[in-house]
């Protein structure tokens, strides 16, 4: 074994492996917790959710599920993450999370357009997502949450609709991509040697925690396109803002009556020539950004000697 592995399988990376592991459970467990108190004390009962909006004015339905969203991802994710940071990372690596410094306006730009040309194999995963058989519960338990959260997103004033853009929006761009990209991936790669299989396995267990069948697939693939971004600008604000503008497009079609609901995706779409072109514009412009990477960094000299394997 050589010297750079012996420092990577330290007793120091396994205790922080197991650290992060713990406070996501503890965190998640206080959360539930936390959630089922202000569901006792508003006398529902959290074990039917999809009643939520029958039992309740949809005002007070709405009321009551964003504030148990973010109880839930303050709890399960930004806490365990700042936690960690303190303990862990504070006094080694205080900007271990990549926070410390804005990027700049060219590769936040670049970000965008990659990852506006990345949305077609989103919604092409989303499709072959949907022709998977899934068993009858499934089935149902889809339902029920497509018809809550388009009852959500329903809002019809600016103040309903700023709460569901701080709540859905910002709150899990933030938490998410603290953890998902930040610890999750950044041990993979530490662990596995391999920014690839790092970055993809992290897109896979992205996806597995929000435990929503139809959207599996798609969501490896935003995580994937987030991932390699987070990596290639050595910067988590551009996956943090790339994911709030994701969902923020989400929160924002029915009120801004662009749609009469969620995006879902077409089960009669077909491989279009336009999906095409946008593959191929996606793979010209990662070509580009993984050879021009010196261009996008602020402080090249520096950043370039961080250890991180390179893409090809």
């Amino acid at each position: 074994m050589s010297n750079a592995d012996k420092l990577n399988t330290p007793v120091g990376y396994k205790t922080e492996i197991l650290a992060i592991t713990l406070l996501v459970i503890l965190f998640a467990l206080i959360g539930t917790v936390l959630n089922f108190a202000f569901a006792y004390a508003n006398n529902f009962d959290l074990t039917k959710t999809s009643e939520l909006f029958v039992t309740y004015p949809e005002d007070t339905a709405r009321y009551f599920f964003r504030i148990m969203a973010a109880i839930h991802q303050l709890f399960t994710f930004f806490l365990p993450c700042l936690i960690f940071w303190w303990f862990f990372k504070r006094k080694q690596e205080a900007d271990y999370y990549k926070l410390g410094r804005s990027p700049l306006p060219k590769a936040l730009i670049f970000s965008v357009v990659f990852f506006m040309f990345s949305m077609p194999l989103v919604g092409l995963s989303a499709w072959l997502n949907q022709l998977l058989p899934l068993p009858e519960w499934a089935t149902a338990i889809e339902s029920d949450t497509a018809e809550m959260i388009n009852i959500l997103f329903s809002v019809d004033n600016t103040a309903g609709w700023l709460l569901n853009l701080f709540v859905i929006a910002a709150i899990p761009a933030v938490s998410e991509e603290l953890f998902f990209r930040g610890i999750v991936q950044n041990k993979l790669v530490e662990y596995f040697k391999n920014p690839h299989l790092a970055i993809w396995l992290g897109a896979v267990f992205f996806s597995a925690f929000h435990f929503q069948f139809e959207g599996f697939f798609p969501r490896i693939v935003l995580g994937a396109v987030l991932g390699y971004l987070y990596y290639w600008s050595i910067n988590l604000w551009i996956p943090i803002i790339l994911h709030f503008f994701n969902n923020a497009i989400l929160v924002s079609a029915p009120y801004l009556a662009l749609s009469d609901q969620i995006p879902t995706a077409d089960t009669d779409s077909t491989l279009s020539y336009s999906l095409i072109l946008s593959a191929l514009v996606a793979m010209i412009l990662s070509y580009i950004l993984i050879k021009n990477r010196r261009l996008f960094l602020l402080n090249p000299e520096t950043e370039d000697n961080i250890p991180r394997k390179p893409y090809l």
